[in-house]
């Protein structure tokens, strides 16, 4: 009976010392609940607008009487980390917060109807930011310069993107471009150098050539279907109809162009210094002044229905093409190397037709004869390669393994037969063009064969058996 009275009196301290730390502890809460920031210390206000900032930095939270963040209020102060910015403020000036470079993370709430260009350009150790504001576009420079930037969380009432919006938004790896947006400024991600992959909405109808220039990473472009100005294949941008190039993506180093396309645009290649060579498929009519300028296109090849090629800033290695065409014409007035394809005076008059080209690019066959070709089948493989724009034919016979067909022969895929011994002759031609020589003598195999027939390794197996055959009678023999 001892035991449970004091039992019963311990559980009653135990009570009432959690009773007398609730009574403590609520008042509080109820205090913390209904307290607002109303403090200004450490901000100058000029009527319910913040116009600067004075205090010891660290995170701060913008007080609730303000409805508006002047211009440059916090322009390059090192000692913010956060802010807190209340639903009362209604606009933001012209870089607010630009420069404050230890200012990491960020909440613009829906309240905000009016933001100025550059808010945050130069924040450089910002990560993330919540644009919730209820805006209609990001203006121009809002995030400049902000390289720890990873991701943007962007409200669905954007319908544009400024110009530089995003520029040198160097840790931004992927973007998906809200529903929405209509228009995309020039160098709006400008110097991204880790994006790899953009996702562009069916509802974008502008969009700038130089909106992903110098975003060396940058592989894929894909636009939504359904999109009414715009199309994407193989990761690059065209128009919506596939009959203009307009970018393709820096990082690409390869490039297989749509069978469509007609015309190369302005800046299409600006950048793109991994893609060597370029194949224009037939049909395209026009390459426009500055197609290539920028890349590190070594070699292109030109079907004869383009008829007009605009300035390049470029320097290539050969350019591929017809007689008389716009091609032979813009390699000679800038002193480039021609070859001809079809290797004869005035090309030839189906466009999709290539010869193989045996001889010097500007050499006229007197007697109207072509010598055989010779492939041995062990060579053939190694014998082939390059790439044209359309099929290619070759003249004359042409003898492969033993079997040969006479009269004309044609390939649809890109190779053709290029010589093993070839010398550089410069063309009598003032301009400065030049043509290959190639020899027109193909040797037959001799590579030394086995002289008695049998492989070699089919011997050494037979020996290896009799050997073991012996072997076993012998330790049979023993063991008898």
């Amino acid at each position: 009976m001892y035991t449970m009275n004091k039992f019963f009196k311990a559980v009653q301290r135990v009570s009432l010392s959690i009773l007398v730390v609730c009574a403590m502890l609520l008042p509080a809460d109820v205090a913390m609940a209904s307290t607002t920031n109303t403090s200004t210390a450490g901000f100058t206000m000029s009527g319910t607008t913040v116009t600067g900032y004075t205090g010891s930095g660290g995170d701060i939270t913008i007080p609730e009487t303000a409805t508006a963040i002047a211009a440059n209020a916090f322009s390059g102060k090192t000692n913010i980390t956060t802010v807190s910015i209340p639903s009362s403020v209604t606009s933001i000036g012209d870089n607010a917060f630009a420069n404050c470079t230890a200012l990491t993370c960020i909440s613009v709430p829906g309240s905000v109807s009016s933001m100025g260009t550059g808010v945050f350009s130069g924040c450089s150790k910002m990560t993330c930011t919540k644009l919730q504001a209820s805006i209609s576009s990001i203006p121009n420079h809002t995030f400049s310069g902000c390289t720890a930037l990873t991701s943007v969380a962007i409200a669905s009432s954007i319908n544009s993107i400024g110009s530089s919006a995003f520029e040198n938004c160097k840790s931004l790896a992927s973007m998906a471009v809200p529903a929405g947006v209509t228009t995309i400024g020039n160098g709006a991600f400008r110097g991204c150098t880790g994006l790899s992959g953009i996702s562009i909405p069916a509802s974008t109808s502008s969009m700038a050539t130089d909106a992903f220039s110098g975003c060396t990473a940058l592989t894929t472009i894909n636009v939504a279907g359904g999109n009414g100005t715009y199309a994407s294949d193989g990761g690059c941008l065209y128009n919506a109809s596939y009959t203009k190039l307009l970018i393709c993506p820096p990082a690409k180093s390869s490039i297989a162009l749509n069978s469509a396309l007609r015309v190369i645009g302005g800046n299409a290649f600006n950048g793109c210094t991994r893609i060597t060579s370029v194949t224009v498929p037939s049909g395209a009519t026009s390459i426009e002044g500055g197609a290539f300028s920028g890349s590190g296109v070594t070699e292109v090849t030109i079907p004869k229905s383009v008829t007009s090629i605009g300035n390049q800033s470029w320097s290539p290695d050969v350019i591929y093409g017809y007689s008389n065409s716009a091609a032979e014409d813009y390699a000679a007035e800038n002193g480039y190397v021609f070859y001809a394809l079809d290797g004869e005076s005035g090309g030839s008059s189906d466009d999709d037709a290539t010869e193989i080209q045996t001889g010097n690019a500007n050499y006229e066959d007197d007697d109207d004869e072509i010598e055989d070709l010779t492939i041995d089948v062990a060579d053939a493989g190694d014998r082939t390669g390059g790439s044209s724009s359309g099929g290619n034919s070759s003249k004359g016979n042409i003898s492969v393994g033993g079997s040969s067909s006479t009269g004309s022969s044609s390939s649809s895929g890109s190779g053709s037969v290029k010589n093993s011994s070839t010398s550089s002759k410069t063309s009598s031609n003032t301009s400065g063009a030049y043509a290959s020589t190639t020899s027109n003598v193909h040797e037959v195999d001799n590579t030394p064969k086995t002289g008695d027939g049998f492989d070699p390794k089919f011997m050494v197996c037979i020996a290896l058996f009799l050997i073991g055959c012996g072997c076993f009678f012998l330790a049979k023999r023993r063991t008898e």
